[in-house]
């Protein structure tokens, strides 16, 4: 017997049960479903300012785990198992911490622990949130509306940090959660650096310049974010039931541009010229010729901004000073050859630092020279971080599981589901280029977990609620069971 499911229609939900029962569940559970999600990025502000920008991630998949273990069964999205391997493998890295990589300074196993630890906690916390999301009812309070428009206000909370950090550059302040921290806990300096809010970084680039960073650590983090959330904005602010936001969606576009460009983030820059490329040449072949007259239109809008206004003198300037390419570029062919040489399967389970820099084994800080040291094999990239770390086969299984989540956007050509994928696109574009395994990760997997539940509402649902809403933001498929 086939089951046909329609809008409007009770739909049975045979996964992610809670263990207590119940088909109507109370006011107060209804609010306990999203709400650490709502109140991390709904509040984010506030937590930047204490001083849990960064670490209350990590602390809001507690109550996530919590409620994951009040389920009968957890559902999990097709190509879990890549994502399972990975994190195994990126497990197994604890046993070569103390390995000797080529061209690196001797090291040990406790040395290497707080960055090994840091990371797979992050690698965990990436997994909660894919699994809370993806487990919650799309019609519940963690419904694809509210979370897309959670998205689109970090995305404005992103942009407003960029006009901060370019109008107060000088502005930093030691948080509540600074001065909280013990100075003899191990990786204290680390935390310290996590919890300090800053809005912009100096540096120099060839010229000395500022780099708006809040309400975020680096400024590169700025970026990262940036083109993450930048098609979330468009669709919560475009959709059907956006309401005044629709109105006023232009004008705030073109407020958000500047900080994109006086942030000089080239990987920034080079990310959405992919994703834009790709999308256009897909909705060419789609026959969706008015989505491309939108990206060519933004294209020309763009062009035209940078023409009539300082902003292209800045970009001028950004491109003219390529000071930090060479380096980059060594780092990251010293990276691969070191794994190649030493660790090409496993990788080293955590960074290493040079010997010396890359003009002598000798050279590093000194009083003369503050910035001789060069950054650590595994930096500057998220690829080389999967690399070095955790070698050809945790980097293949990471890719893996990300191509996996993003072939059933393919096909999608919706608002949410061409957001998701843009997301998806632009993490691989920049991952050369940023380090993404903190927040960037942590945002990408809550948007697979979203575009995953909209895939069979049928398999994924929590049945929180019991029928399907006719108002779904994400163009739902009829799904044919037997």
């Amino acid at each position: 017997m086939r089951t046909r499911v329609t809008p409007g229609h009770a739909v049975p939900h045979p996964r992610g049960e809670l263990a207590s029962g119940g088909d109507t569940p109370s006011r107060g559970v209804r609010w306990r479903d999203g709400w650490p999600l709502v109140v991390l990025l709904g509040a984010f502000p506030a937590w930047w300012v204490l001083g849990l920008g960064v670490l209350g991630f990590l602390l809001a998949t507690v109550p996530m785990v919590a409620w994951l273990a009040r389920l009968r069964r957890v559902a999990t999205p097709p190509g879990t198992g890549w994502w399972l391997m990975f994190l195994l493998w990126a497990a197994a890295g604890a046993l070569v911490l103390g390995a000797d990589a080529p061209g690196t300074q001797p090291t040990t196993p406790a040395e290497q622990a707080v960055g090994y630890v840091f990371r797979l906690a992050w690698y965990v916390a990436a997994t909660v949130v894919l699994l809370y999301v993806g487990n919650q009812s799309r019609d519940g309070y963690l419904s694809d509306v509210r979370l897309q428009r959670l998205l689109a206000s970090l995305f404005l909370v992103t942009v407003a940090g960029g006009y901060i950090g370019f109008l107060l550059p000088d502005l930093a302040f030691r948080s509540p959660v600074e001065r909280l921290l013990p100075s003899g806990l191990p990786g204290a300096e680390f935390l310290g650096k996590l919890a300090h809010p800053a809005v912009a970084q100096q540096m120099d680039i060839g010229v000395d310049v500022t780099r708006p960073s809040a309400p975020y650590v680096y400024a590169n983090d700025w970026g990262a974010m940036y083109g993450l959330l930048l098609p979330w904005f468009v669709v919560a602010w475009t959709a059907p039931g956006a309401g005044w936001r629709r109105h006023w969606f232009l004008p705030v576009l073109a407020i958000s541009f500047p900080p994109a460009v006086f942030s000089l983030n080239r990987g920034l820059w080079l990310g959405l010229a992919a994703v834009a490329l790709f999308l256009g040449v897909r909705a060419a072949l789609q026959g969706r010729f008015a989505a491309v007259a939108a990206l060519g239109g933004a294209a020309v809008a763009t062009g035209s901004a940078l023409v009539l206004t300082p902003l292209g003198a800045l970009v001028g300037t950004r491109l003219d000073n390529q000071h930090s390419n060479s380096g980059r570029t060594e780092l990251a062919v010293r990276s691969v050859s070191a794994v190649l040489e030493g660790s090409p399967l496993l990788g080293f389970g955590s960074t290493r630092d040079v010997q010396g820099n890359f003009f002598s084994i000798a050279g590093g800080d000194s009083a003369a020279c503050i910035g001789c040291s060069t950054p650590q094999l595994g930096t500057q990239g998220h690829l080389w971080l999967l690399l070095f770390a955790h070698g050809l086969v945790g980097t293949l299984l990471f890719v893996l599981f990300l191509l996996r989540r993003a072939l059933p956007l393919l096909r999608d050509s919706g608002g949410p589901g061409t957001a998701a994928l843009a997301s998806v696109l632009f993490f691989l574009a920049v991952s050369p280029f940023y380090d993404l395994a903190m927040l960037p990760l942590f945002v990408l997997m809550a948007v697979l977990g979203m575009a995953w539940r909209a895939e069979d509402p049928v398999e994924v649902a929590n049945p929180l609620s019991r029928t399907v809403p006719t108002d779904a933001p994400w163009p739902r498929r009829e799904v044919a069971r037997e």
